[in-house]
């Protein structure tokens, strides 16, 4: 031990070598061993030590509660169950209109599943807008100017009056509080926009991006 290069390293570092008296350790061990516990002491500290952690971990525990609730609040928004998605789908089909001949498909919602409150009339709303987009392109490929026409003016009715654009920063669920029923909200990347565009292009006698749309979400 007395030759080992960390002790004699320190050795070297001591800036006042051989000003400590020496000191037998195995008799100050003993020494100090022999001393009366204080008793009172020691039991008065250990509930104090023990309540101040378990104070530490309530704070950290309210802390990670607290952000998980926001966190949970920030990312589903108001949310229900599947019965009251259905009713709200259910009540948007009294209130859209479908092209002549269409019917509403059955809204099929997994049981253990929750949407965001509107979310059926959401559903609705764009099922009514796909639909009406094929009913235009059957019209324009079959000629029928008139058929066309009222999907036109149907489609820009559902624009206007059942789509809105959602606020920037709010919640993939976010849904307006004051708008008429049905409403979709769309995010802020241009979605309505390219809505009105094609349109307008298909009103044009571009329907190019219409039939696309309607393949790619129609039935």
């Amino acid at each position: 031990m007395k030759n080992d290069p960390t002790l004699a390293y320190l050795r070297r570092m001591n800036p006042v070598p051989g000003a400590a008296s020496s000191v037998d350790g195995a008799d100050l061990f003993d020494r100090i061993t022999s001393l009366p516990q204080d008793e009172p002491l020691r039991a008065r500290r250990s509930p104090y030590r023990r309540r101040a952690a378990l104070v530490a971990v309530g704070l950290v525990v309210m802390a990670l509660l607290a952000t998980t609730a926001l966190a949970i609040s920030g990312w589903f928004g108001d949310v229900v169950e599947p019965p009251v998605t259905k009713q709200e789908y259910k009540n948007a089909q009294d209130v859209l209109t479908l092209p002549p001949g269409a019917t509403w498909p059955t809204l099929n919602i997994e049981p253990n599943s929750v949407t965001s409150r509107g979310g059926g009339g959401s559903y609705a709303v764009m099922i009514a807008m796909t639909k009406w987009e094929c009913y235009w392109v059957d019209a324009i490929r079959s000629g029928n100017q008139e058929a066309g026409q009222q999907a036109h003016a149907e489609l820009t009715s559902l624009l206007h009056d059942h789509v809105v654009i959602a606020p920037p920063g709010v919640s993939e669920n976010w849904a307006p509080s004051t708008a008429l029923f049905p409403v979709a909200a769309f995010a802020r990347d241009g979605g309505y926009q390219i809505k009105q565009q094609m349109y307008a292009d298909a009103a044009a006698g571009n329907p190019k991006s219409l039939i696309q749309s309607c393949r790619a979400n129609g039935p």
